[in-house]
């Protein structure tokens, strides 16, 4: 079974931890047909408040779930304290058999292997905060345990916030930080760019934020909608040889100091700020 209907009450999906990322995701399977009654939730914030989803359990802590048999367990907490989380889910997951999730950045797959066994079937996710609105990006990479209709679920799970990538080797997903997991702030900065930018025309700095948006919005859009049609063939229809558009474009690809150099760069800072952060530098 590779639906949501997977999980039951007897058979649940535990959600350790429901920040932005976890309440992102979980929206997203409740609205692809998730019941109340077959996820619980383990965030001490949340359960302190009293603030949890409606229909939906939530507890402080895992003792409080007392002897379940969970299909899934998601771990969405912080990477910094994923080592102090991750054992408490250690006796349910191998006592159930269940699949463990992990969507921490930085926590390598033989981390989740030293806690749960080899044996146990494991899925690291490298999301990105687009998944907040369903536009996510996600990559995902399992262990040798995982089955063909355990990796269609993880798949489906994170297709109801986005789009999805299997990945065959974990150096993959590190490499990849820099590009999907970073790439939003890259976005954003651009679109903080044309803003100030179009500011310095007479706009009001809300008119310039709106402009700025819709034309990367637009644009995105319209890539989206030709995926057979390459980026720098978009980007040469909207070019006309010597027009203004050229002449913006000669600076921002200028050789050595334009962003087609600029970017692996960037992307090589950020590759070696990751392994310094995981330990692997």
């Amino acid at each position: 079974m590779t639906d949501l209907s997977a999980f039951t009450p007897e058979r649940p999906l535990v959600l350790a931890g429901c920040g932005n990322m976890g309440r992102a995701l979980l929206d997203g399977w409740l609205a692809a047909g998730l019941s109340t009654q077959a996820v619980f939730i383990v965030d001490p914030v949340l359960a302190e408040a009293g603030s949890g989803p409606a229909g939906i359990r939530c507890v402080k802590d895992v003792s409080e779930l007392g002897e379940i048999a969970p299909g899934m367990v998601m771990l969405a907490v912080k990477p910094q304290i994923m080592e102090k989380v991750a054992p408490g889910y250690i006796a349910m997951i191998q006592a159930s058999g269940g699949t463990v999730i992990s969507i921490a950045a930085g926590i390598g797959m033989s981390s989740f292997e030293g806690w749960f066994g080899a044996e146990t079937s494991i899925v690291r996710v490298m999301p990105n905060t687009p998944a907040a609105v369903g536009y996510g990006m996600s990559l995902l990479l399992k262990n040798a345990s995982v089955s063909d209709d355990t990796a269609a679920l993880a798949e489906l799970m994170l297709s109801a916030v986005g789009e999805c990538l299997w990945v065959e080797r974990e150096e993959q997903i590190d490499a990849l930080v820099g590009v999907t997991g970073s790439g939003p702030a890259y976005v954003f900065l651009l679109i903080e760019c044309i803003a100030a930018a179009a500011e310095k025309t007479g706009l009001t700095p809300e008119q310039a934020k709106l402009a700025a948006r819709q034309t990367v919005l637009g644009s995105a859009v319209l890539a989206d909608r030709q995926p057979d049609v390459d980026p720098a063939e978009l980007r040469r229809r909207v070019t006309s040889p010597g027009g203004v558009t050229q002449a913006a474009l000669d600076v921002l690809m200028a050789e050595g100091t334009g962003l087609p150099d600029m970017f692996p760069e960037a992307m090589e800072a950020g590759e070696r700020r990751n392994a310094e952060l995981s330990g692997k530098a």
